[in-house]
């Protein structure tokens, strides 16, 4: 209900930048965050979201086992999210990419598919979805994508960073050194939990960030000082 209410707000109150003085910020929800072309890969990477939730097998999520078709619906960014990671590595054009969690490897096709020279390093812990997301990327990525079971070989210096549902602070602190002002870094279920409210609310504030925006299941931070710190809610992506 109250994610309901949240949602309608935002759709009537937080769209077309309205309100919005930065012009960074501006330029960045009307141009990119609310738009609408039809981008080349959106189709065939549709066709590789509607095979994956076609696929028979099971695998184990949080202790627990699911259809992959379940698994995606219930813990992968949407379709519409996904979407917006594209446009947004479209538009930042990252050269080195870290993701932690594969989403059985639909973020990390999205987040390549605007360049053939980006690297994308993936963190992803269960065997089962592992393994999935192994043959669908060796299949269908057209950038160099390595995948991993932990945090090895990260390089010094990281584009964009696309956290799942196990962020914390200490993870975010020990990453700081990894960045730079134009690093861009991605935070998935900011408001899942009361403790991930408070992660998201410390990140916001904290003195190396400056813009933050929140899409309601997840937030995007950057570090560039010339920008004024400020957190603005967006519409709830689908």
């Amino acid at each position: 209900m109250i994610a309901s209410i949240n949602k309608l707000y935002r759709q009537l109150f937080c769209r077309g930048g309205y309100g919005i003085h930065s012009p960074f910020v501006f330029d960045l929800i009307t141009e990119v965050i609310e738009e609408q072309k039809p981008y080349y890969c959106y189709e065939p990477l549709h066709a590789v979201r509607l095979q994956l939730l076609q696929n028979p097998h099971k695998v184990n999520v949080h202790n627990r086992t699911l259809s992959i078709k379940k698994a995606i619906k219930t813990y992968s960014f949407t379709e519409g999210e996904d979407r917006l990671l594209f446009r947004l590595a479209n538009r930042f054009q990252p050269k080195k990419i870290l993701i932690f969690g594969s989403n059985f490897g639909l973020t990390p096709l999205y987040l390549t598919a605007y360049s053939k020279d980006s690297v994308c390093i993936i963190i992803e812990p269960e065997p089962s979805i592992s393994a999935i997301a192994d043959e669908y990327l060796k299949k269908y990525a057209t950038a160099s994508v390595v995948l991993h079971n932990n945090c090895k070989e990260i390089p010094a210096h990281l584009d964009f960073i696309v956290w799942d549902n196990s962020f914390t602070m200490s993870k975010f602190e020990s990453f700081l050194s990894h960045i730079s002002d134009n690093s861009v870094m991605v935070i998935a279920g900011i408001n899942a939990s009361s403790e991930n409210r408070k992660v998201w609310k410390a990140v916001c504030v904290h003195p190396k960030v400056t813009v933050t925006i929140d899409f309601y299941r997840f937030g995007v931070v950057f570090f560039n000082p010339k920008y004024h710190q400020k957190t603005y809610q967006s519409v709830v992506v689908d």
